[in-house]
């Protein structure tokens, strides 16, 4: 007789704006795939719960940049000097248009993510980048 183990992917989102955290939860649960999701509210938060241990090692960071406490570039800094996480890719999910922001994103070896204002556009997007990062 053989066991299976069934290992659920993690995704963790990380952003200050409680709605674009319920819609992206929304509508990740909405592409219907097996995938725990996970969020905090800045990136101290999620530093916390990251080398704590207290959530799954994810298998996929969506990180805003322009958040309070610690924002997304100072949560990327400590992500990169920690090589106990550069096995997880990192999208930039932001708001911005910015060529400076879209140009930090490139530096870091991350996508850029422009957060989209429908549900459909971003379970388009979503599904997509979930395609291409884990093979779901």
């Amino acid at each position: 007789m053989f066991t299976y183990y069934f290992y659920m992917k993690t995704i963790f989102l990380i952003d200050d704006d409680s709605d674009d955290r319920e819609i992206f939860e929304e509508t990740l649960l909405s592409l219907n795939i097996d995938v725990k999701y996970e969020d905090a509210k800045n990136g101290a938060e999620a530093w916390e719960k990251l080398t704590s241990g207290t959530i799954d090692k994810p298998d996929l960071i969506f990180l805003d940049l322009n958040m309070p406490v610690m924002d997304g570039r100072q949560f990327l800094k400590h992500y990169k000097q920690d090589q106990s996480f550069n096995d997880i890719p990192v999208i930039i999910y932001t708001t911005s248009s910015n060529e400076a922001d879209k140009n930090f994103a490139v530096q870091n070896n991350t996508l850029f993510m422009t957060k989209q204002y429908s549900m459909s556009a971003l379970r388009a997007d979503l599904q997509e980048v979930i395609k291409k990062f884990l093979k779901l």
